[in-house]
């Protein structure tokens, strides 16, 4: 078996034990959907969010894919009904690259995966998780996603 068998079945073998930051990295890293684990309420993470992206992004040059993207919005407290819009948002808007820049005409700067604007003190950074926490905190928990360009132009639809 491959390493990426044995790895989720590794995962399904933990059951309600918590997973570490470490272990969800290398999960998202390895293209396990983490995402649905939590939906179905069997696994539950710890430790540094923050450093388990960082972790998973540092193999793929900080980029991440639809389903580790969904993995990262619920991680920072994002629903699991919205994970779905909010991966095609951070797609439109960054890529999915985690230090994609926006430099607006304006003189303010959008930063990472979701292009949170300057204009929100901290909540606009680099961090995974931090970015994520922002893009959670900004649309309401993926209620209202009108400050976001590509949702208004619908550039959005079809990105995962």
């Amino acid at each position: 078996m491959g390493r990426r068998y044995y790895r989720l079945r590794r995962l399904r073998r933990y059951g309600t034990r918590q997973l570490t930051g470490r272990q969800v990295a290398v999960a998202v890293a390895g293209g396990a959907v983490i995402a649905l684990a939590a939906h179905h309420g069997s696994a539950h993470t710890t430790g540094s969010v923050a450093s388990a992206a960082a972790m998973s992004a540092a193999g793929g040059g900080g980029s991440l894919s639809c389903s580790g993207l969904e993995a990262l919005w619920e991680s920072a407290g994002g629903s699991d009904g919205t994970a779905f819009m909010a991966a095609e948002i951070a797609t439109a808007e960054s890529g999915g690259r985690q230090y994609a820049t926006d430099n607006d005409g304006n003189g303010t700067v959008d930063r990472g995966y979701w292009q949170v604007n300057s204009i929100h003190g901290a909540l606009s950074t680099y961090d995974p998780a931090g970015n994520a926490r922002a893009a959670v905190e900004l649309s309401g928990d993926g209620t209202n996603w009108s400050p976001w360009v590509t949702y208004q132009t619908g550039a959005y639809q079809g990105q995962c």
